[in-house]
């Protein structure tokens, strides 16, 4: 299969030498959207992206913060999947035309769990909103907390206003670049991946508390192969946006990564799945998972000749796989560490490995595979001895 992708690129190539920069070759709606983006979400690397940088209304994508925060409170023991919480008012009243809603009645004793199922399910309004009252104590300070922790991660073009993305009073919206919406996902699925549990649900019923059954708003569920999430948003200032999350192997078994993808302000759910679509059968078509690192194996040795075997056997301390374009080959350079000394054991870290591909650079250390024991005397000598005289054979032929 890998071949197949290299011999299929080089032929693309041949064919239409302009393709890797031009968008409309690779996205066919690029024009009727605004931003967008994939990436690796082992390794966060962006495999391809337009004004990904690029604040922007994101909508309900805002409840990915919503759940975070919620899933946190309940690590805390504040309170718990079984919680049973009334509705209020406040959130009554976004069961509404014209809001996306679960059905929350005023009144309504319904569990935590419920309502983090009918804010990923079908996106509702009214159970973001009561989230927000459950862990902050009202909208105000929940949107405080989203802030918070946005900066806490680092995502720099996030600002909220409130837990479910809907445009307020003042006209203010929740706002967030592309990448911002990947990172924050990648973290997400990371802490909790029971999320994609939750999001791969077609359908919900709560036929037991009186609101019956409801269908998922995630489109493309049971059509891309793989695809197991993540969140809509639809506002007329956003447009429509999606944060995908696919395991590619269910496309193709070879490619064993996750991609997480975001499309934003497209100008109809048909073009955001049709970006989100030719994304995800772009990376399939032209990348490739390879283990460029196997920790198991040794990635290079140093000769030593106070050591019995006369050389170290360095491994990576990690494994690194990468997603890498079928045209892309890794370019590494090893830094051994000055006067390695014996006693060396298992495990010290002896020097480190910089892999660079496509702009995108890992460092990884070398360490000692096994206990080194001492050499003898006589071999010491020996190799000594021996180098002089390469040392010496070595000036004579250059001289």
């Amino acid at each position: 299969m890998r071949n197949f992708k290299l011999i299929s690129f080089a032929l693309l190539l041949f064919l239409f030498p302009s393709i890797v920069n031009a968008d409309s070759d690779i996205v066919a709606d690029d024009s009727r959207v605004k931003s967008y983006l994939i990436g690796d979400f082992d390794n966060e690397s962006i495999l391809y992206e337009k004004n990904s940088d690029e604040p922007r209304p994101i909508a309900s994508m805002s409840k990915i913060m919503t759940y975070l925060l919620t899933m946190e409170d309940i690590d805390s023991g504040n309170i718990s999947m079984e919680t049973k919480v009334k509705v209020n008012s406040k959130s009554a009243e976004l069961n509404a035309p014209g809001f996306s809603s679960l059905g929350l009645e005023e009144g309504m004793e319904i569990s935590v769990k419920k309502l983090l199922e009918g804010l990923m399910v079908v996106s509702g309004n009214d159970c973001a909103r009561q989230l927000a009252y459950v862990v902050g104590g009202n909208e105000k300070k929940f949107a405080n907390l989203m802030n918070k922790k946005a900066k806490d991660l680092g995502l720099k073009t996030q600002k909220y206003y409130n837990a479910s993305g809907i445009t307020t009073d003042d006209g203010d919206q929740n706002t967030s670049s592309a990448k911002d919406l990947f990172k924050l996902s990648r973290y997400v699925i990371k802490k909790y991946p029971e999320v994609l549990k939750i999001t791969k649900l077609t359908e919900l019923d709560f036929s037991d508390i009186g609101i019956g059954r409801r269908e998922t708003v995630i489109p493309l569920l049971g059509q891309l192969d793989g695809l197991d999430g993540l969140k809509t948003g639809t506002t007329d200032e956003a447009g429509y946006c999606f944060t995908s999350t696919v395991d590619m192997s269910k496309l193709d078994e070879d490619d064993e990564f996750r991609t997480i993808g975001v499309v934003m302000g497209a100008d109809s759910h048909e073009v955001r799945e049709s970006v989100t679509l030719d994304l995800v059968y772009y990376v399939s078509k032209y990348f490739n998972s390879q283990l460029v690192l196997d920790k198991n194996s040794p990635y290079t040795d140093v000769k030593m000749n106070s050591v019995k075997a006369g050389y170290i056997n360095l491994y990576p301390k990690k494994n690194l796989n990468l997603v890498v374009g079928v045209d892309k080959r890794p370019v590494s350079k090893v830094n051994v560490a000055n006067n390695i000394k014996l006693p060396i054991k298992k495990g010290d870290v002896l020097g480190n490995v910089e892999i660079t591909v496509d702009g995108n650079s890992y460092d990884e250390k070398l360490i000692a595979g096994k206990d080194e024991k001492e050499a003898s005397q006589f071999s010491r000598v020996l190799r000594a001895f021996s180098d002089v005289c390469n040392l010496i054979l070595d000036c004579f032929i250059a001289g």
